[in-house]
């Protein structure tokens, strides 16, 4: 074996050995007679449903206006521009709690938008907990990711396609449709992936803001069963379903996403020449 292979394959060798041991402890703990008992249970049913449903809604609230806000940082180079994409990547580090707290003090009954309608004399209804206060604090911390991702496929775009384009006229939604749509769509199937893995294991957003049973992930019915519960078998069998729900996804995520290819040349500073005001103020509104 060459040299150079050693370090990589001892690596994926150890990583291959601690995820199998670990799905293995998952396996031996949990009773193979359970199954039928853990499948027909009614709560278990609606945990499922609704870590789909909050996911599946995160997924969406995320990876649509992230299209919007990547084509607008495409199309601009402004001042604090780089700035502002690192505060995008802040909220990959941000502790969830920290977040929380900060939209609580924005949304909450108490809080600043509460007490700007206090003001106005408009009685605010909103409540930060509850499967809105889920999608709320998934898509502050999601739709950053999504846009640091799809920005990243957009200025792949190699840059003759982008002058002929410019030369051929197109605009609006035909530039979109055949310029970058072609680049977004082999990216927004893996990010909208990481980003339903992401919001379908979330644990400590639904622990702060879910608001009781009626808002529980499969990954707070684990925490449930040990905590409360003290049942292990339990456990392990709603973590072996996780494992089985999350690694489809990662499948059929690579079956139908295409490898992401760069351009041949950067036109990182060139600029339309077809450009508009009514575009520009588009985009700053964005």
């Amino acid at each position: 074996m060459p040299g150079w292979l050693i370090p990589g394959t001892f690596t994926a060798l150890l990583l291959c050995a601690v995820a199998l041991l670990a799905f293995g402890a998952l396996v031996l703990v949990a009773p193979a007679t359970d199954w039928r008992t853990l499948l027909s249970d009614s709560y278990l049913h609606h945990v499922l449903a609704f870590s789909f449903e909050q996911a599946l809604l995160s997924v969406l609230l995320s990876v649509l206006p992230a299209i919007l806000l990547a084509r607008a940082l495409y199309r601009r180079r402004f001042p604090g521009r780089n700035l502002l994409l690192r505060l995008c990547a802040m909220t990959l580090v941000l502790p969830v709690l920290v977040a929380v707290f900060g939209l609580l003090s924005v949304y909450g009954r108490s809080g600043w938008l509460a007490q700007l309608c206090a003001a106005v004399g408009v009685e605010y209804h909103f409540s930060p907990y509850g499967l809105q206060g889920i999608l709320l604090a998934h898509v502050f911390f999601n739709l950053p990711l999504a846009t640091r991702m799809l920005l990243q496929a957009l200025e792949n775009i190699p840059g003759e396609q982008r002058q002929v384009a410019a030369q051929l006229g197109l605009r609006g939604w035909h530039l979109f449709r055949l310029l970058e749509w072609p680049w977004l769509r082999r990216q927004i199937l893996p990010t909208a992936a990481l980003i339903f893995m992401l919001c379908f294991a979330s644990f400590a957003t639904v622990l702060a803001l879910g608001g009781g049973p009626q808002a529980t992930t499969l990954e707070l019915a684990i925490y449930q069963a040990l905590s409360f519960d003290y049942d292990p078998a339990r456990a392990a069998l709603l973590a072996l379903l996780q494992l089985a729900c999350c690694l489809l996804l990662v499948l059929l995520s690579q079956h139908f996403s295409k490898a992401l290819a760069t351009g041949s040349q950067s036109l990182r500073g060139w600029r339309d020449p077809q450009d508009s005001w009514r575009a520009r103020l588009g985009d700053t509104l964005l």
